[in-house]
């Protein structure tokens, strides 16, 4: 039996190509690496030791991943009394209650970040919401979670 290529081979071919394509933009990457930026992320340090708070000050190089590569700057520090959340289940309720001798840092860390539609990334760091995030500077190396970003300029 002799193997012919015809007309229909050709149109199946044709639409796998079209297929794979479609699905590649739709669940693929992009080519385009995404809009530069630069944002401010909000990192908080929950029941450190008040040491640690000293260590850390306005205008240090803050890396942001295990890497070494993606670094930030801290703009701004605010130092709380560690509390935490305590169930009760006797009464049932959730209530507030203070962690002797730690402390709560809010660092507020300045990145130059891509902005993509799923998220911001410096380097191989991604920076949303919720997400863990090391946190690593001359004398401490913690890890905090990004409770809030706003972004400070678009990039243009």
């Amino acid at each position: 039996m002799k193997n012919k290529w015809t007309v229909i081979d050709t149109l199946i071919v044709l639409a796998v190509i079209v297929v794979g394509v479609v699905l590649f933009k739709v669940f693929g990457g992009s080519v385009d690496a995404g809009a530069k930026t630069t944002i401010e992320a909000v990192v908080m340090l929950s029941e450190q030791e008040p040491h640690i708070a000293d260590a850390i000050e306005v205008g240090d190089k803050i890396t942001v991943s295990l890497t070494e590569k993606d670094a930030g700057v801290l703009r701004d520090i605010k130092v709380e009394d560690a509390k935490k959340m305590v169930f009760n289940s006797v009464e049932g309720v959730h209530y507030e209650t203070a962690v002797t001798g730690k402390v709560d840092i809010y660092a507020t860390v300045e990145l130059d970040v891509t902005e993509s539609d799923l998220a911001y990334s410096t380097g191989s760091t991604f920076v949303k919401v919720g997400e863990k995030m090391p946190f690593r500077g001359k004398g401490f190396a913690l890890e905090g979670y990004v409770i809030e970003i706003n972004e400070v300029s678009d990039g243009e």
